[in-house]
């Protein structure tokens, strides 16, 4: 790799304070061509990657003694100031939007600057509830697990049909499959609680076991309905079967969360007080069942959220390390840095 001194005849601009220091070594030269005047050491202790092109002996012959060598990345001058900025010994800007925070990911991962994890990390667990489909899709792709996992289960607050992003283009269709095959299964497990019976809660007075004679119905007759789901089979010893009683609002409610949770595997999709009570039409239960109801949702969440819990994302849902990349080649990518336009092995070749 050559070293490039600046010509007399082509003036970069010049990079905002601090990257404009005239005690700088070296200078980097942005994409579109603006000079960041820096310190070595400051880049070598924050990147293996900017210490091992840096340590490479530099060539002496043509370099004019006012002039320092310069090294151009493939970085544009937003990108390189704000990653440059996070390097530094200073207060660091306040990461407030996604694409800085994709922008910095990149930079760590390509220059393995690992001191940026933690910051990352939680810049990330704080936007999951903001946006949990461009958090799973960064996280995923820079191997930042644990929050590639706690997005995807906020993912479930979305129906499946909201799963988009602007940063999808990041990870693979494998990838974004993983996402949706999750949502489904998870959307599965929780309709099929809507479905079951030995979580109803004892003692609730929604509903009660009683023998029933067939073709009849009993308790309240402007409301109270069968649950044909669990009716046991007549006995020899007569005509009757064993089913729930409830009112017609109860079954209703389970009908109508088992469609919404198929799509929308989410308790709070389901729990509201206006869903809950919507059909709790019946004049002679619309008093003394209202908190019936109520009670009965919030068990009815809680083992929705038992259901989604036992429904893995990953293989194995392990820590693993936030930024684990594959060490890029600081001397021989022509992505990392280039000089003269060209990409050859040594900082200081001829």
């Amino acid at each position: 790799m050559s070293v490039m001194f600046s010509s007399p005849k082509f003036t970069p601009n010049l990079a905002k304070a601090p990257f404009d220091d005239s005690r700088a070594d070296i200078i980097l030269r942005s994409s579109d061509d603006v000079n960041f005047r820096v310190f070595k050491i400051i880049l070598s202790l924050a990147s293996p990657v900017f210490a091992q092109m840096f340590s490479t002996p530099q060539s002496a012959s043509h370099k004019p003694a006012d002039e320092l060598p310069v090294v151009t990345i493939s970085e544009d001058s937003q990108a390189l100031d704000l990653a440059l900025r996070h390097c530094y010994p200073t207060r660091s800007p306040e990461l407030v939007e996604l694409k800085d925070a994709h922008i910095l990911l990149e930079f760590a991962h390509k220059y393995q600057v690992d001191a940026l994890c933690p910051s990352l990390t939680r810049y990330l667990t704080s936007t999951i509830e903001r946006d949990p489909v461009s958090v799973y899709a960064l996280a995923t792709k820079y191997q930042y697990k644990d929050v590639a996992i706690a997005a995807a289960r906020s993912c479930l607050k979305l129906p499946v049909s909201r799963l988009r992003s602007g940063v999808l283009h990041c990870i693979t269709g494998e990838e974004y499959r993983t996402l949706v095959e999750y949502h489904t299964s998870c959307g599965a497990a929780a309709s099929a609680i809507a479905l079951e019976r030995k979580w109803f809660p004892l003692g609730n007075k929604l509903y009660s076991i009683v023998p029933t004679k067939l073709g009849s119905d009993s308790g309240c007759t402007s409301c109270m309905m069968r649950d044909f789901l669990s009716d046991m089979p007549p006995t020899s010893s007569g005509p009757f079967t064993f089913s729930k009683s409830a009112p017609r609002f109860l079954w209703s409610y389970l009908h109508r969360s088992a469609l919404v949770l198929a799509h929308h595997p989410s308790a709070e999709a389901v729990t509201a007080e206006a869903f809950v009570l919507k059909h709790l039409d019946c004049a002679v239960c619309l008093t003394n069942k209202r908190a019936d109801m109520l009670e009965f949702s919030r068990v009815f969440a809680t083992e929705i959220i038992k259901a989604i819990e036992k429904i893995p994302l990953f293989e194995t849902e392990v820590d693993t390390k936030a930024i684990a990349p594959s060490p890029p080649s600081a001397l021989g990518n022509s992505d990392t840095t280039t000089v003269n336009g060209s990409a050859s092995s040594q900082l200081g070749s001829a």
